[in-house]
């Protein structure tokens, strides 16, 4: 069963979230939360997530995201996900994919708007590569 929250107001605040919970906020948000969660947040945010989230965040946020995870994010954001998840971030962002060679764990970087890269465009570490994909 998943659980919704609403915060009335939503800017400012923070939250720590269950496994399979909802959460819609605005702007200036801290969210903590575990396992498949969806969570909808305005600019200069803070979202960190475990497993199997959705994340969608507006301009100038940060998020930290675990495996199978599907963000969202807008200009100037920074994201850090896990293996298997899948990234479309606006101008000027950058994205830190996570993946473990052996028993090393390795970070693959990209910078949107460079190198190809472009905005809004989703993205995962295919084989090694950054990879554009619908």
């Amino acid at each position: 069963m998943t659980k919704t929250v609403f915060i009335g107001g939503g800017h400012d605040c923070s939250i720590t979230l269950s496994n399979a919970t909802s959460l819609s906020a605005g702007d200036r948000v801290s969210a903590f939360a575990l396992d498949r969660c969806q969570i909808k947040a305005g600019q200069d945010s803070f979202i960190q997530c475990r497993h199997q989230c959705e994340i969608n965040t507006g301009s100038s946020s940060k998020v930290d995201a675990g495996n199978f995870s599907k963000v969202i994010a807008g200009i100037d954001s920074s994201i850090i996900v896990g293996p298997c998840s899948t990234v479309t971030a606006g101008e000027n962002s950058e994205i830190r994919f996570t993946w473990w060679l052996g028993n090393e764990l390795e970070t693959t970087i990209a910078r949107i708007g460079q190198n190809g890269l472009l905005p809004n465009t989703p993205y995962q570490l295919i084989e090694g590569r950054i990879t554009a994909v619908s």
